[in-house]
């Protein structure tokens, strides 16, 4: 543990340089750090990336010339948001095992770093109980959020005032982001609601008029907000506006000067093709025309072509020698002439887990007919916590039905490769002559399973 005297005294030395040398064009940022966990610190954020080396003793020390706005200061695993401006100097002391509570900030940009740790305390000490929230109805639900935009105003203003002022590109910042907050509440709603109240939304034709007005290509608000950049990509990847005009959906993000959402949105975008639908080529299509980056536009391209290869009808890549829960190994082939209903899945995943009743439901549902319910982990073998011991056990807790089987390579596993698995659960459906009837189909929950088998006749 380092002497704390030595590392003042040091520290009092760097705010006297500070004071004495800024430049007006650049920031001089130093600080010491108690208890140092790594050699340096980062800052990011509106296209800077910039590392600062923090000494032995945990000083550091670095003119830096970037332009005026928030950025993340980042020293390992602990981060903070902190504002930035050209000519103004700040000084931070901070200790590692009490990260938020030991900052100090000083300097002529104290106020505004102030305000910002203030409201990173204030939203961790008062955590959004999404379950209420997103359980009121229509008018409930608009009367807490705009309350919460009117707090988050008044606390914005409570920093600018006749003793100290707030700089002004800060406070329009922050006044924007309490309106992103509320506009992402509402964007959130239909499907928060849901998901929390366990029933479906009923709200109004203007409850969600306020999105129609947003502008979703503002890259400066992107790389600052973290609400304007979670509804920018929620609005992007909405599946309905997605499948009804994808070959428009994106043209205002094709022609504005919006990098950074570019990018993200290429880097999302492999998430949200799918072997069931006949969007794939508009999707790609325009994601290539974003991508500035050889190697993005290299995976999307082999993703895309994969996908070509398990379209409906074609011949269903293979599997060997997965072992099964039940003894012995087994294969793809071994399981053919019946229908084949594959859930790909693991022991940590969540959403795999919440779907085993309604897999139940179905396997008792068609233990006569012509189908085969099979599952195949992913799980790591070594890993861990959730690893191939943990599969044995979940199996047997849980009482699981159908073939179990563990895959060879887990994500990397040929098969999952194959089908373009990136996420689960993913369910395929295979016909009994080894052919694909959907590479992406219906979870056991959706009654478009239970269709999609009538259809079928099985």
């Amino acid at each position: 543990m380092k002497n704390h005297k030595v590392l003042t005294s040091i520290y009092i030395i760097f705010i006297f340089t500070i004071f004495s040398c800024g430049k007006d064009s650049s920031t001089q940022i130093s600080g010491t750090i108690n208890n140092s966990s790594h050699d340096s610190i980062t800052i990011t954020g509106a296209g800077v990336n910039k590392t600062i080396k923090v000494n032995d003793i945990g000083d550091f020390l670095e003119d830096i010339n970037i332009p005026t706005n928030k950025y993340t200061l980042t020293h390992g695993k602990e981060k903070i948001e902190i504002f930035i401006k050209g000519g103004k100097n700040i000084s931070i002391l901070f200790d590692c095992k009490d990260f938020k509570e030991s900052i100090v900030f000083e300097g002529n940009s104290s106020q505004e770093n102030n305000y910002l740790k203030s409201k990173q305390k204030k939203i961790d000490s008062n955590p959004i109980d999404f379950t209420a929230l997103y359980s009121l109805e229509e008018e409930a639900f608009l009367n807490q959020i705009s309350d919460t935009k009117t707090n988050d105003i008044r606390f914005i203003n409570s920093y600018d005032n006749d003793i100290a002022k707030l700089d002004k590109k800060l406070k329009h910042i922050e006044e924007k982001e309490a309106n992103y907050t509320y506009l992402l509440s509402l964007q959130r709603y239909p499907v928060y609601y849901k998901f929390y109240a366990k029933k479906e939304p009923k709200f109004s034709d203007s409850f969600l008029s306020p999105l129609n007005e947003l502008n979703y290509v503002n890259n400066n608000d992107y790389v600052v907000s973290q609400s304007y950049k979670y509804l920018v990509l929620a609005h992007f990847f909405n599946e309905e506006k997605m499948s009804n005009n994808i070959a428009t959906h994106f043209s205002d993000l094709l022609e504005a000067n919006a990098p950074n959402i570019k990018k993200d949105v290429v880097s999302q975008g492999k998430y949200y093709f799918s072997a069931s639908s006949e969007n794939n080529e508009l999707l790609y299509n325009n994601l290539i025309k974003m991508s500035n980056d050889s190697i993005q536009t290299a995976e999307l391209t082999d993703i895309f072509n994969k996908l070509q290869l398990i379209k409906k009808g074609m011949k269903s890549p293979e599997f060997f020698d997965y072992e099964n829960y039940k003894g012995g190994t087994t294969s793809l082939s071994d399981l053919r002439g019946k229908y084949l209903y594959i859930d790909v899945w693991a022991t940590w995943c969540g959403p795999c887990i919440a779907q085993i009743p309604a897999s139940k439901k179905m396997e008792k549902l068609y233990r006569d007919k012509n189908i085969e319910f099979v599952y195949i982990s992913i799980d790591v073998r070594d890993r861990l916590v959730y690893n191939y011991d943990k599969w044995k056990e979940m199996i047997a807790e849980k009482s699981l039905g159908g073939v179990q089987l563990f895959a060879d390579n887990a994500w990397e596993s040929k098969f999952t490769k194959a089908f373009v698995i990136n996420s689960i659960p993913r369910y395929l459906l295979i016909g009994p002559n080894g052919n694909i009837i959907s590479g992406d189909a219906p979870r056991p929950s959706d009654q478009k399973l239970v269709e999609l088998f009538d259809s079928l006749d099985i």
